[in-house]
């Protein structure tokens, strides 16, 4: 069977509008769901980590959602308020990411969450000092 280089060009755009496949992820997409990641957050593109950015994007495309994720990448300066960006938001903040098989713990210690209780750490990561512990945290009681 011969497939002309048409048929195969039809057959790979069916299969990324599908969601099953998806054209190698380019820097302007990466750079849109940062900045989306940073709206629903509340966190700067800065602390907005490329790689997990990356993990996430990946993620939901193998969850299925790469259609959404693309309608919601070209409309996020208009819609923010659905499931699919409160499951972004959720799993900045909770370092759980979608994936095919569900979810999975991809950030424990990288997960917004800490940044945002600052005068707390994960369970099980280690402090800077030993005693801090007894020192109240910083910025308490001010």
């Amino acid at each position: 069977m011969n497939i002309t280089r048409r048929d195969f060009a039809i057959r790979l755009a069916s299969l990324v509008a599908a969601g099953v496949a998806h054209p190698a992820l380019g820097q302007d997409e990466l750079q849109s769901f940062r900045s989306l990641s940073a709206r629903l957050t509340g966190f700067s593109e800065d602390e907005i980590d490329p790689g997990l950015a990356l993990d996430i994007m990946e993620g939901l495309r193998a969850a299925g959602e790469g259609a959404d994720l693309g309608e919601l990448l070209l409309n996020a300066a208009v819609e923010t308020d659905n499931d699919l960006a409160r499951r972004i938001a959720v799993a900045w903040y909770s370092g759980m990411h979608p994936n095919a098989a569900g979810t999975s713990l991809r950030a424990y210690y990288d997960a917004l969450v800490w940044r945002a209780l600052e005068y707390t750490r994960p369970p099980g990561q280690c402090s800077a000092a030993p005693g801090d512990w007894s020192e109240p945290p910083a910025g308490f009681g001010q």
